[in-house]
Parts: C-alpha cells; structure tokens; sequence
C-alpha cells in the first residue's frame, strides 16, 4: 500500500457516536412537496399582469463583428416597446462591478463582437411577447464582419493562429488562468525518474466539450416597485428571478454586480432553478431584465432564451498527453504531463474575462501518488465555439487511472492491485472504499487479464476500476444565522436557490441533532430578503456548510440551558436539552418547555482549519465497471457500475445515494454518447437542442449500485465529505472497453461504435 496518514477531526463533537436524525431515512425535503405536486414556480413560470418579454439579438456565425445595425423597422412594429443596441449608454457601461478575479479582459454586456454563434450581440429587444419579439429581431438590418474563429483549442495553440483576443494577449491565444504562460510545475525530478523505470508509456486523453444542459431555459425575470417595509432613499426595490448557488453568481448577485447598485435592492422572487452545475457562464440576461424594467417604468420584463440558446455553458475541452515510468513491481516512479485546455469564449457577467474559476484538470492527482517525481505542464487557450463554465472532475484523476490501467494491462497484474500500491491515502478510507466494491461488484470473479473473457453470447467482457478523492470543498466560510423564537422553536434562514442538492435539509439535521431538538422544531426556510445566505459550493455542501451549522447550533445550546436552567433555579451545568425540553438531567421527569423562555440569537460564520484535502488524500471512493462489446456493432452496454463512496459520515443518506445516481446518469452520457458538435467550415453547433445532443433517460440508464463507506475521515460535520466532483468523469467505461478488446485505449470520448471497431481493427481509423 501507498503512503498513509491519519486524519484528526476538527471542531466539537466531530467524534459524536450517537445519532438520532443524521444518517438516518424518511425526512422528505421541505422543497420536495412542491417540485413533485407542481406547485414549485421555476423561473419560467414566474409571470404577472403586464409582463413583457425581452430577447437578444443572437449571432449566425462561429465569431462576427457588428459593422453597423438598422433597427428602425424593429422600433416601428406594433407592440415592441424598446430596442436598445451596444451603443446605449447604459447598456456599454455595464456590468459596473466584477469580482476581482474578473478584471482582466473586461467587456460590456452588450458589444458589437460576438464570440460563437448563438451569442447575444448587437441588440436587445422588448415586446408584448415573445413572437413579436422574434419578429422585431429578424427585422433589425445586421451589417456583419465575418471574424475568423478556432474551435479547438490544440489548433489555437498553432503557430500562425489567428489572434483571438488580442487585448488579452497580443502574442497567442493562450490566456485564460495562464495569462500568456504556461503553468508549470514539478516534484523532484521526472527525467531523473525515468532512468529508474523498466517500463516507460504514453497515455493520451481527450474530452471534447460536453453541454451543461438545463431541464428548462433559463428565464429571467425582474420588475422595480415600492418596498411595502419602506425604503428610506426613496428608490424602488428591484425584484429578480433567485438567488445561485455560489457565491458571486448567480442572476441575483449579476443583477446588483451589473447595474452598480446594493445587494439589499434586490429581492428574490423564486427558491427554485432548474438543476445546474456551477453557473459562471448565463448572466447577462439577469444584468439585462432589471435594466429594461427600469427603462419601461419598472414593467415586468421576463428576459428569455431558447433550449438552442441555452446551450451555450459547457465543460470545456482539454487534451492530455501523459508519459509514465514505472518499475517491474507496479511502482510508478515517473510522470511527465503536457495539458492543453480550454477556456471557451468568454466567463461569466457577460465579458470576455478568462479570470473566472476554470478548475485546472493538469497533473494534480498524480500529487496523491507515490510517485516522487512529477513534471506538469498546462496551457489554457481561448476559442471560440461557446462559453465554458467550471470543470467537474477536479483535479481530473482520468489521467492517473488510465496510466494505471496501462500499467495493470502491461505488467499482467490486477488494476486494483496497481491503485492500492500507489496512492497516498488517509486509512482506513480506500481499503474500506476498495473493500466495500469489490465485495459488491463481484470483483474476483469477473477480473481478467486484457481481451480474455468472451460472454456466452459473443459479445467481448470487460472490467475496470478507478479510485478518486472525495472531495472535501470547504473553501468558503459558511454563515449560519440561528434564533430561537418566543414559540420555542429554532429558525434559520437561507436564501440561495434550490438546484437539487437539498443541503437545507441536511443542515435541519445536524441542527437538531447538536440542540436535542425535535425534527420539526428546527424550521430552515427560505427568506428572499436575506441578504447574507450560506455562500455554498456545489454538491458538497451538505457536509461543509453542516460543519458550520453545527458549532453554530451549539453556541445556540449553550445559551438555551442557561437560560432555561436559570428559569429552573438550577446551573446550565444541571440541565440538558432533550426533544425540545429543558430537563434536568438528575430527574428527567423534571421539564420545562423552551416556550416562553425569549428570543435568543447566534451568528457564526467558518469552516474547518483545514478545508481542503493537502498532501495525502482524507476520503477516497472506488468505481467499478462492466461493460460487454459487440464486436461486430461495436456498440458498448454497460452491465454494472458500482460505487463504493467514503461520506465520512452519510448526513441524508437519500440525497447522498442520489448524489451518485446523479453522477453516474451523466457519465453513463458522455461515456458512449454526448458530444457538442460544430460545423468546421462556418463554427455553428450542429447538435444544440435534446433531439440531436442525446443525454441519458430512465431507460438508458444502466444497473448502478451506491455503496456507502463512513469513516469519519472528512472535513465537514462528524468527518463528512461530499460527492460532488468525484465520480463526474467517464474515463472508467474506456478502460473496461480495453479491457474486453485487449487493444489499444481509445484517446477521446465518447466511445462511439466507430472508435471501438477501429480499435478491433473492423475499419480504419
């Protein structure tokens, strides 16, 4: 086994052994009722008396220059209300604020140069509805400069390469995170660890773009109207669409960061968003809608966009070459990697900023490696061909487990073997991860050596597995406001819209298992006008922002038993909380109800001393799958896929195991089937709606089994961590499709029927 730690939990009563809410089933989601009856208002379904609709006008070609507009036929027809073009003075000094890290590169809202076709550009139009709108757009004259555009990111790395954002960088394309260099970096000395090696191989991996696609369009509404609690500056509140889930974004927070305005004009009208990964990328019709109303005296305007302009927020592409050295024994000792990645066209806050959070996929997870010397190069390059949001499947363990695939296929030995001689890990959490699948996948009886197991049907048999960190994600301070109100009951407030990760309901958990609460007497709920809401991350926080909810809840204990004990002419030390009574702990028939004892309030605001995972890995997780191969179709089915996730400790185990589900749907999807497609001649998408871009549905979806590991290894509440990241990579279905045809790795996803016959030799390459 690889190198080893232990891992000591922070915070109070991160060792709790008695548990009488977290971990435990049937506790529905506050929100759930509403999402499944219905009743849940969604951004597109937000609409009153005299709403108008606004569109963008959209570009036709992979990249163009507006050269001039007439939009005077638009302005003329019956029930447009306003046409406002790049030129408006408002419109091009916006968005007025951006985060620090969105300086660079900065661009108006609204320009005269669009970065990929479909992007808005030129002008915006408001109208009674939304065909009048379509109608006013294609009647506005474009005189368009058609701007040479690069898709690929390799090819923006050729000399010769059109300069695409020359204000960024005048020299190449590469920018983004990099600003014009590369990223490099090394441990020890990988030239020196290939003379070490007896085996000496290059892995290649390439992920093409893949679409974040929306259950619905997003919608974007706002109107401006008195504040009926009073507003002293005498401005009207502006009233927008919801609150995001990440802090510094969301149509929310671009509404106020875009106009110049204070976060406490603004007020949320909906919990509830369509799911979605890391929203960096849609923010200019949020900017957009609050501008417009205000034009029209504060009339209702809903800012829309198509399914096939939805599109437009991906995963970007990145491209891997990584040479590994290894020894006879299954001991890498040698890692060299050159990354080429993407960085799209432009960020969030509608500008051409590249300063935005584009996750790094380089070398980083050969850091939890053994091996001692590691050389990582990455170079970020702009494109055109849609914007990119955040990068799921940091730090990209793809990479490290096809080289240890590669290792496994070479030597002849089992590829769990090879992952549990190299990784650095927090014991117990990958043995018991490794373990917990193998027992349930059936992993020693169906493992083969490459192209050796064919099923009774004729199809080719393959396996494989993967390991990856769980990760912890706990870079923001978490603010959790408490109070108990004259009711008796606790109450705590939030304000961020709901996207599936339910992490309110985990948070009810925790609280009310730190107070000796009942359930139902901790009331989490929405409140639009809190400014001040928990500035989550992604998936994870269920376990992250509970870690804070915890210490929070305990503050709050300690001064409910003082209080409730002083009532009781007792120490707070005599007393204790049990099911929302004040008890007296040498006779627990002596009670008092936590009614009638007065308001009382905490605040805290943090997160674990150590957030994320450092040098050796805390919480790990083990994937495994089954695939069998037609070799005369080359269609791929995949028969099994376990997964063994170390939670730390499972806070709500439905949203834990369906956190995986989740995650799997999706690999299942860009494994054998999703791609974005741009003609290469002109760079429009080929492929940008749900009939052409072929996500997976119910019954696509292959056998998955979730399997819990608790070893109170992780940073969060009791050692939880989360699911997030983890498992949001399909690497592992290439692997076992090697596995079955004993050729080559097929380097680029998906693994479609055509790369699989090329491997069998069926067709050429």
């Amino acid at each position: 086994m690889g190198e080893t730690s232990v891992w000591v939990p922070e915070g109070t009563n991160q060792d709790r052994e008695d548990f009488k809410y977290v971990g435990t089933w049937d506790h529905p989601g506050r929100q759930s009722w509403d999402m499944v009856s219905g009743a849940a208002k969604y951004p597109t379904d937000l609409w009153m008396d005299g709403t108008l609709t606004a569109m963008a006008l959209r570009c036709p070609y992979g990249h163009a220059k507006v050269k001039s507009l007439d939009i005077s036929e638009a302005e003329k027809m019956e029930g447009v209300k306003l046409v406002l073009t790049y030129e408006d003075e408002e419109l091009a000094s916006m968005p007025r604020y951006r985060p620090a890290y969105y300086q660079l590169g900065a661009s108006p809202l609204l320009g005269d140069e669009a970065e990929f076709e479909g992007d808005e550009v030129g002008a915006v139009v408001v109208a009674v509805n939304e065909e009048v709108c379509k109608k006013a757009l294609a009647a506005i004259k474009v005189d368009w400069e058609v701007l040479p555009f690069i898709l690929d990111p390799r090819e923006a790395a050729k000399p010769g390469a059109p300069i695409l954002r020359p204000e960024m960088n005048p020299d190449s394309n590469m920018t983004g995170n990099t600003f014009g260099a590369a990223v490099e970096w090394e441990l020890g000395c990988a030239e020196d660890g290939f003379k070490e090696a007896d085996h000496i191989d290059v892995v290649n991996y390439g992920r093409p773009m893949w679409s974040q696609f929306r259950p619905m369009p997003p919608a974007y509404f706002s109107y401006w109207a008195n504040d009926p609690w009073g507003n002293p500056d005498g401005e009207k509140m502006c009233y927008v669409t919801n609150h995001a889930h990440f802090p510094g974004n969301g149509p929310i927070v671009s509404a106020y960061y875009g106009a110049g305005s204070h976060a406490d004009k603004y007020r949320a009208l909906s919990p509830y968003m369509a799911a979605r990964y890391c929203d960096f990328v849609e923010k200019r019709g949020a900017q957009f809608a609050p501008v417009l109303s205000k034009r029209l005296g504060g009339a209702p305007v809903r800012y829309v966009q198509s399914r096939r302009e939805a599109f437009d927020a991906a995963v970007p592409q990145t491209y891997l070459t990584v040479r590994a050295g290894y020894t006879d024994d299954g001991t890498l000792v040698a890692v060299q990697s050159n990354n080429v990645h993407q960085t799209g066209a432009r960020g969030g806050y509608g500008d051409k900023t590249h300063g935005h959070l584009v996750l790094p996929p380089n070398a980083q997870g050969f850091k939890q490696t053994v091996c001692p010397n590691v050389y990582s190069e990455m170079s970020y390059y702009v494109t055109n061909g849609a914007c990119t949001t955040a990068d799921p499947g940091q730090p990209l363990y793809e990479p490290v487990n096809l080289v240890f695939a590669k290792m496994a296929d070479t030597l002849g030995m089992d590829v769990t073997d090879v992952i549990m001689k190299n990784i650095k890990v927090t014991e117990p959490s990958l043995s018991a991860c490794m373990a917990a699948a193998k027992e349930a996948f059936g992993w020693d009886e169906k493992w083969h050596l490459a192209g050796q197991r064919t099923l009774e049907d004729g199809r080719l048999h393959g396996v494989s597995c993967r390991y990856a960190a769980s990760q912890t994600w706990g870079m923001i301070s978490y603010n959790i406001n408490l109070r108990m109100g004259v009711d008796g009951k606790v109450y705590m407030p939030y304000a961020e819209a709901l996207i599936g990760t339910y992490w309110p309901d985990a948070v009810q958990l925790v609280i009310a298992e730190e107070l000796g609460m009942k359930l139902e007497d901790v009331i989490v709920y929405y409140a639009p006008n809190y400014n001040n809401w928990q500035q989550g991350d992604a998936a994870d926080r269920a376990a992250t922002c509970t870690w804070a909810a915890k210490e929070a809840a305990i503050l709050l204990k300690q001064q409910m038993l003082a209080t409730g004990a002083a009532a009781m002419g007792v120490t707070a030390d005599e007393v204790d909380l049990v099911d929302s009574m004040i008890t007296l702990k040498a006779d627990p028939t002596k009670q008092m109800p936590t009614q009638g004892m007065g308001q009382l309030a905490v605040g805290y605001c943090g997160k674990p001393k150590v957030p994320f995972q450092t040098d050796v890995i805390r919480t790990m997780n083990v994937d495994m799958c089954e695939v069998a191969v037609d070799p005369e179709t080359g269609l791929v089915e995949i028969l099994d896929y376990v997964v063994a996730h170390d939670f730390g400790k499972v806070i709500r185990p439905s949203s834990a195991m369906g956190q995986i589900e989740n995650a799997l749907t999706m690999n299942s999807g860009r494994a054998l089937r999703e791609e974005l497609i741009w003609d290469e001649g002109t760079g429009v998408l080929l492929n940008g709606n749900l009939y052409d871009y072929k996500v997976p549905t119910a019954l696509d979806q292959p056998k998955f089994e979730p399997v819990p590991v608790e070893t109170r290894c992780g940073g969060g509440a009791y050692g939880s961590t989360g699911v997030a990241h983890a498992h949001a990579n399909p690497g592992l279905v290439g692997q076992a499709i090697q596995n079955a045809t004993g050729g080559d790795f097929i380097e680029m996803i998906p693994y479609t029927p055509d790369k699989v016959l090329a491997v069998l030799g069926k067709i050429a390459q």
